[in-house]
């Protein structure tokens, strides 16, 4: 396992939460989680060949949980960016503060991104391999 480049993509996980925090994702969230996710599995499938799925469970895991996080983090400022978010939060269920809402989720976040990239990671390297095609010696001789 890389755990270097796990670990540096996962960074991408921070800056899509400070990009929240900061309002600056407004409507734009899952489409910027997408381009978040073809980034990672193009580095994942070039970088670390073996394993893609595992490297892109981690790295979905890690990146996904810690954006709720910093959420979390800067709560108050996390609201004043984002009026519409703070209007959701007040139907959370009574006796969970909006901001302990936030970091309650953040681990299922991170376990479905990082189930999504995984498997993107992984398809994603079974077309390359495809693509390339069988090595010379692999062709059976009859």
């Amino acid at each position: 396992m890389n755990w270097k480049l796990i670990v540096s993509l996962s960074g991408l996980g921070v800056l899509m939460g400070g990009a929240s925090v900061l309002g600056l994702t407004r409507g734009s969230e899952g489409v910027l989680w997408l381009v978040f996710a073809a980034l990672a599995t193009v580095v994942i499938v070039r970088k670390a060949q073996t394993r893609p799925l595992l490297h892109g469970f981690f790295v979905g895991l890690i990146g996904g949980g810690l954006a709720p996080v910093v959420q979390f983090l800067f709560f108050s400022t996390y609201l004043a960016s984002n009026p519409e978010v703070a209007e959701q939060f007040s139907r959370v269920p009574s006796g969970l503060g909006a901001r302990y809402f936030v970091l309650v989720l953040a681990p299922v976040i991170g376990l479905v991104s990082g189930v999504a990239l995984g498997l993107i990671c992984w398809l994603g390297a079974r077309l390359v391999v495809r693509r390339k095609g069988p090595a010379a010696g692999d062709a059976i001789s009859g």
